[in-house]
């Protein structure tokens, strides 16, 4: 019995003392909060709910449909400046038929580059302005 308790040990304290915690961990810093925010608005878009709180009260667009079908690719890093983060995106149309669904329907969006405005509400990071090309 005692040889399996220390190697089952071993693999759960080695990556806790390898990896450490605090600021170190991968994801905790503020720009990839910032991209994650930008980068889950497809998922966050398949459900009016989820789509409404990732933006700041009252600035979701209307139209999820269309962020839903759009691939949006972050281009260079996020700008931070206190409470205020822009970050550069470029949007094309979904490459299937079922994903390109709302914006075939619409015929709005196109492909291009826009900078979309976050803002820091508390700890959390969410959009305010998030227009399509």
């Amino acid at each position: 019995m005692m040889r399996r308790i220390i190697p089952l040990t071993f693999f759960i304290i080695c990556p806790i003392l390898i990896t450490g915690c605090g600021s170190d961990i991968p994801g905790s810093d503020e720009a990839t909060q910032v991209a994650a925010v930008v980068t889950s608005v497809n998922d966050a878009a398949g459900s009016e709910t989820m789509f409404k709180e990732i933006f700041v009260g009252g600035t979701a667009p209307e139209g999820r449909e269309q962020y839903f079908s759009a691939i949006i690719e972050i281009n260079g890093t996020p700008d931070i400046n206190g409470e205020e983060a822009t970050v550069k995106v470029n949007i094309s149309q979904g490459a299937s038929e079922e994903e390109g669904r709302g914006a075939m329907e619409n015929e709005k969006i196109t492909s291009g580059a826009v900078t979309w405005t976050l803002q820091k509400q508390g700890e959390t990071w969410k959009i305010k302005d998030a227009p399509l090309p």
